[in-house]
């Protein structure tokens, strides 16, 4: 799986751990007194809570999706596999054709020869 996909559960986890950084230091770098900023902290920590709930279905729905995405490119790499299966067969099929029709060729080429022989041995022994 590429980095960069959306489906990439690794994506979330990032985006999730990058939010809290950021959202730490803003409530922790912003001048407020001790009190305000335990508040916000608090608030802070309840709404990530409360983000964190519907993370597990979120990673499920991706897990689905990619699961699902799996299968259908399992499904097109036995299909493209069965097509080049038929593709070498054609092929051999091919193959065995023109060998026979190179041997029946050879075989008349011989048996030409043969005849040829004799036909020129028999006007050798005529002008003897």
């Amino acid at each position: 799986m590429h980095k960069d996909d959306p489906c990439n559960p690794g994506n979330a986890f990032t985006f999730l751990s990058g939010a809290i950084i950021g959202a730490a230091a803003a409530l922790l770098l912003a001048p407020r007194s001790g009190r305000e900023t335990r508040e916000k902290l608090m608030e802070f920590g309840e709404e990530l809570r409360e983000r964190a709930d519907y993370l597990p279905d979120d990673l499920k729905e991706h897990g689905e999706a990619l699961t699902e995405k799996g299968r259908e490119m399992i499904r097109h790499g036995k299909e493209l596999i069965n097509r080049g299966t038929g593709m070498i067969d054609e092929g051999k099929d091919f193959l065995d054709e023109k060998k026979q029709a190179l041997n029946d060729a050879i075989e008349a080429g011989r048996e030409a020869m043969k005849r040829e022989r004799k036909t020129l041995e028999e006007s050798m022994e005529d002008e003897e």
